[in-house]
């Protein structure tokens, strides 16, 4: 009898050990490698696992590679934490690297960051209490806020740094090329290359200059394709005239005759598709503030510590 009581107390241990384990364990979803040992669901792990949904992985002093089972690709850097599903991943702390099909994204403070088309790659990493630094190393990356609506449209080469703001995100300071599409006001912001069709009085004057504007997002959808948001405008300062021919050519939109006025010198530094500014210049979308990063982020050595090839599964 006391033997049997010594083995259901062992087995009551063992389970009371294992239960929290199986019960956050879920569907294996993929596999993670590294030239080193992580953190997976608190449990130290050298070299390859099995990835189970909705684990946390936490890097030490080498880098882990996720390979899903759905053809996405993600990357941790050393000393970087990440909650791991198959349908989303949700960054934690340190740099992440995502190459995937539109449609899986990183999520980091309320920001939502997705490929916007095949083989695309992001690079994401947290900064500070409140900022998510978002570069486009390929292809072209789409950053969404908590609403869903669109806060940064990155084509290779962009860097921008997001910081979401507290209360209602309706404030908008936005700067960029005023046109004309589908006989409505647009604005090409040059921080964050989103499209945002813009209503109020002194715009047509302004019509295809490089203007600033300030306002409050309105609560109607955008009837313009392409634009995140209908913004009803309170203040609108001209930065340059013209010089917002090639914006509009890009983007399918009328920029009037202040482009033409303004010649070839002008629309050469016009609009982010032709590099309006290498300048840390900020904006404020969808209740998120951006300002562009030079170079991006991108850093030698970010995901230095290296993976390993598979060899075995946890």
């Amino acid at each position: 009898m006391h033997a049997l009581n010594v083995r259901i107390a062992v087995t009551a241990v063992i389970l009371c050990t294992l239960t929290p384990y199986l019960l956050a364990s879920g569907p294996v979803i993929g596999l993670v490698m590294a030239n080193g040992s992580f953190q997976m669901d608190r449990s130290t792990i050298r070299g390859n696992a099995s990835l189970l949904d909705g684990s946390t992985l936490e890097t030490g002093k080498a880098a882990s590679r996720l390979e899903l089972n759905n053809g996405v690709h993600v990357k941790l850097a050393p000393e970087s934490r990440a909650r791991v599903y198959a349908a989303r991943t949700v960054l934690e702390q340190g740099t992440g690297e995502l190459q995937s099909s539109a449609g899986y994204p990183i999520e980091a403070r309320g920001l939502s960051i997705s490929p916007a088309e095949a083989n695309s790659v992001a690079q994401v990493r947290l900064d500070g209490a409140k900022t998510v630094q978002v570069a486009a190393l390929s292809g072209a990356v789409r950053v969404t806020n908590a609403q869903g609506v669109v806060v940064g449209n990155l084509v290779a080469g962009m860097g921008v740094a997001f910081s979401p703001q507290a209360g209602a995100p309706s404030s908008t300071t936005a700067s960029g090329c005023l046109l004309k599409k589908a006989d409505k006001f647009i604005l090409v912001e040059q921080t964050t290359n989103v499209t945002l069709e813009v209503q109020g009085s002194g715009l047509a004057s302004e019509l295809g200059n490089r203007i600033q504007i300030t306002g409050v997002a309105a609560a109607t959808a955008p009837t313009v394709s392409g634009a995140s948001q209908v913004v009803t405008v309170s203040t609108v300062n001209r930065v340059a005239r013209g010089g917002c021919a090639s914006v509009a050519k890009a983007v399918g939109a009328v920029a009037g005759t202040a482009a033409a006025a303004a010649g070839a010198a002008g629309a050469a530094g016009a609009g982010v598709a032709a590099g309006i500014t290498t300048a840390a210049t900020v904006a404020i979308v969808g209740g998120v503030a951006a300002a562009a990063t030079v170079g991006g982020l991108a850093a030698s050595g970010t995901f230095s510590g290296g993976t390993s090839t598979p060899s075995a599964s946890r």
